[in-house]
């Protein structure tokens, strides 16, 4: 199986002709489009949503990541194996910061073997690097097929979170396509610091501080109101009802958050 994650959206062509080419290599391979919405060129944002695909993948997928603004420049082009064996092919620009954090490397190469590329494009290694290597890989080529041992990997800096003085810390990890504020922050820790459903927590962004319940879903609160609640990747997400969070907080991706 081979997941595909892009910032190419639906209006050209660039999706179909990629998948053209994994198929040409591997016919009976199933792609899944995971994602072609990501914001053009937010690798945070992808970086942040192939986190929380990955575990709803059986392993032995490949992760075929193409957000990759540098193209065609220095930067190099990457595939790895996990600790707990997924694949990951894309572009060495720290999109793949969480997974590597979360699973480990087992084995990482840098693609300069040109006997599997499909075509020899200065910008659009989707269709002729990345997208032939996750099809070659999905028909089980080892890693050292497609080039040497690559160790220095590109990743980015973030707020982690953590929990200091009874508050959370964390960052805005991004916003969906409803507006809805996706922390970094794992919902047990409002457990951690005593709350509980439908207590009322106060949430501070960058200068403001807002308050919201803590509930379990977006009806518990009025139409238009703030509300914290799990998401179903277990993080806290800040969301209005039937409205956006982020036309609200008006805040950047990245900006800490600290809730208390």
């Amino acid at each position: 199986m081979i997941a595909f994650m892009s910032d190419w959206g639906c209006k050209n062509y660039y999706v179909g002709v990629a998948k053209s080419v994994i198929k040409q290599i591997n016919p009976q391979v199933e792609i899944i489009d995971l994602v072609h919405g990501v914001e053009p060129f937010n690798v945070r944002m992808g970086a942040y949503m192939l986190k929380r695909s990955i575990n709803d993948f059986p392993k032995g997928t490949v992760f075929l990541v193409v957000i990759d603004q540098g193209v065609g420049t220095s930067r190099k082009a990457i595939a790895f194996e996990s600790q707990d064996g997924y694949f990951f092919v894309g572009p060495d620009n720290g999109v793949f910061t969480f997974a590597i954090e979360d699973h480990g490397v087992k084995e990482m190469v840098e693609l300069l073997n040109k006997e599997y590329f499909y075509g020899n494009s200065y910008t659009f290694h989707g269709r002729d690097i990345f997208a032939p290597v996750s099809a070659h890989i999905s028909k089980g080529v080892p890693l050292k097929k497609f080039g040497p041992h690559f160790l220095s990997y590109a990743t980015l800096h973030y707020r982690k979170f953590r929990i200091k003085n009874g508050k959370v810390y964390g960052e805005i990890a991004y916003y969906d396509g409803f507006g809805n504020l996706e922390t970094n922050i794992p919902s047990s820790a409002l457990r951690e610091i005593g709350k509980e459903i439908d207590d009322i927590v106060k949430i501070r962004i960058g200068r403001k501080v807002y308050e919201a319940p803590y509930v379990k879903a977006f009806g518990e609160v009025k139409v238009g109101d703030l509300l914290v609640h799990e998401d179903s990747s277990t993080y806290l997400e800040i969301a209005v009802n039937q409205g956006s969070a982020k036309d609200v907080v008006k805040a950047p991706q990245g900006e800490e958050i600290v809730i208390w």
